[in-house]
């Protein structure tokens, strides 16, 4: 096939893609924190509708005083709720696309990434590995928190993974500084696997491929820790800490490795699969050529391991590990398998049936994704009706049922989102949304 035609398909396959994606979006009601973030966090405020960007401002700068550093993800959070779900979903898809994109430019590299099978591989591994893609990827406040996270680190590593030409330096330099601070003041265990990451990416330019000294890669470091210290030292983290136990000692988190390994080989076997093969072929590949050969041509694979390995475990310091936080980890996972893969020849066969077999799993899973989303909004939308009766019938405390979900693919958890206690922090983010005094749960 003629590369202008090749071209064409794989723009095809993206539009496809984003149309799928945001159809997705548009059926995903809200979320449990949606309904905390839509009121205000302003210090001595009543619980009121954030209705301005001077409310927004407010709210913002008392949560990075008493909830959490992530001052970035939460702004947008609260700005996008102020007008409901409508533009964060177009926002979303093209954030969902441009992740996509940078983990195959990070692979195959901008000039050779415009594939059909080559576009399709990251959005499928994607679909097929988060073990909470609903609430990592569809969830308003859960995308912009991990999403949208894991695609700033991922950007922000792929100059420094491909090499960048910077034909204008000084505006190279500053624009890698932004993207550094944004990709350090993000998610921790983002945060974490791209500090991790970055410190590989310049070990392997200098000491490894002997390339020459580049001004913008020390003002993207400088950067990232800058926006990693306006996260990590902001004065919530510690209000955060305190309020769930504090870190785990070094024993405690030598005790959770197992675990969390586990749960990696559980939920990542796919792209860990994909790995270990390219590994080995790696090793057949550079046979008699040494091992530094070997390093040189395959390193690029080796720091996005490194990444994913440090946003992964340096979540066994954490009190708990929810399936959400395993995006970044993930994605660099992802990001590792397929660069591996695309080291071992261009146009390969197998490597064509392998990108449509996962696009037929992906279709195959994507009809049950859509009838669970569906019976879900359908609940959430029966339980509005419901309440919205009890409150009209002069009812200050009302019942609601539990909603679930059953796919990894709802942001639903399958325990429900409402808790027995009425006090609880979800019971009375509802609460606030209808006006209502109480929500109760009502029995299932």
């Amino acid at each position: 096939m003629k590369p202008s035609g090749s071209r064409a398909l794989a723009v095809a396959a993206l539009a496809a893609i984003a149309a799928l994606f945001l159809y997705l979006n548009f059926i995903t009601p809200f979320y449990a924190d949606d309904y905390s973030y839509m009121f205000t966090y302003a210090a001595g405020a009543p619980k009121e509708r954030i209705t301005s960007l001077y409310g927004l401002y407010l709210s913002q700068l008392n949560h990075y005083r008493v909830i959490n550093g992530r001052a970035v993800v939460h702004t947008l959070v609260q700005l996008f709720l102020m007008g409901g779900r409508g533009v964060f979903n177009f926002a979303n898809t093209a954030v969902f696309l441009l992740l996509g994109l940078a983990v195959c430019a990070a692979a195959w590299g901008r000039r050779e990434m415009l594939r059909p099978w080559r576009v399709i591989a990251p959005f499928a591994l994607i679909w097929l590995t988060l073990p909470g893609f609903g609430q990592s990827c569809l969830w308003l406040t859960g995308s912009v928190n991990y999403l949208w996270t894991a695609c700033a680190a991922a950007c922000f590593l792929l100059p420094y993974a491909r090499g960048m030409e910077a034909k204008r330096p000084a505006l190279a330099a500053a624009g890698i500084f932004a993207l550094g601070a944004l990709a350090g003041w993000s998610g921790e265990n983002a945060c974490l696997g791209a500090a991790a990451g970055l410190v590989c990416f310049l070990i392997r330019r200098y000491a490894i491929l002997r390339e020459p000294f580049a001004p913008w890669t020390l003002t993207g470091a400088a950067g990232f820790l800058a926006g990693a210290a306006a996260l990590f030292l902001a004065p919530a983290q510690g209000v955060r800490i305190s309020g769930t136990g504090g870190l785990a000692g070094f024993g405690e988190m030598l005790r959770r490795i197992p675990t969390v390994t586990e749960n990696a080989v559980r939920y990542l076997w796919l792209p860990l699969l994909i790995g270990l093969a390219c590994l080995v072929a790696s090793i057949a590949l550079s046979r008699g050529k040494g091992f530094m050969y070997w390093l040189r041509r395959w390193s690029d694979s080796l720091c996005w391991i490194a990444a994913a390995l440090a946003a992964v475990y340096c979540m066994c310091a954490a009190p708990y590990f929810p399936l959400r936080a395993w995006c970044a980890g993930a994605v660099f996972g992802i990001t590792a398998a397929l660069s591996a893969c695309a080291k071992l020849g261009r146009g390969l066969r197998p490597q064509m049936l392998v990108s449509a077999a996962l696009a037929i799993a992906c279709l195959a899973c994507y009809g049950a994704a859509v009838d669970d989303i569906l019976a879900t909004r359908a609940d959430v939308e029966a339980r509005g009706e419901s309440i919205e009766a009890q409150l009209a019938a002069g009812q200050e405390d009302v019942y609601a049922p539990s909603v679930y979900g059953r796919t990894r693919w709802n942001c639903f958890d399958g325990e429900g989102d409402l808790v027995d206690d009425p006090d609880s922090w979800q019971n009375e983010a509802l609460a606030l949304y209808y006006g209502a005094g109480h929500v109760i749960k009502a029995g299932d």
